[in-house]
């Protein structure tokens, strides 16, 4: 149980026991949302979760290091950056609004190679 009754938002936490870090995305005088970890792989466990602050407090052992607290977030990246990259001259078009003149261009470098 945390020693400090005081729950920030931004900040990971620890539960040494089960290996697993948990970041507050929000918190009030009642709930804390959070993101799960796992401190072992720094991957995330799916989408955040909600529980009372009181059961929070409870379940946390302490404050996660600034070291605990980076690896996580490079692994996070690190993952992001190693993702297959699948997107097509079209979803590039429409999601970064390339010029569309710049798109014919490409494609024509494409057909003459």
């Amino acid at each position: 149980m945390l020693r400090r009754q005081e729950v920030t938002i931004g900040k990971c936490y620890v539960n040494d026991a089960r290996n697993i870090a948990r970041e507050v995305v929000s918190a009030n005088d009642e709930t804390v949302r959070f993101n799960n970890y796992h401190m072992e792989t720094g991957n995330s466990c799916g989408s955040p979760s909600e529980c009372a602050r009181d059961e929070f407090i409870h379940w946390a052992d302490r404050e996660a290091t600034p070291a605990e607290m980076a690896s996580l977030q490079y692994q996070e990246m690190d993952a992001l950056f190693s993702a297959p990259q699948t997107m097509s001259l079209e979803d590039l078009d429409h999601n970064l609004e390339i010029d569309p003149a710049a798109t014919a261009l490409m494609q024509m470098t494409t057909l003459n190679r």
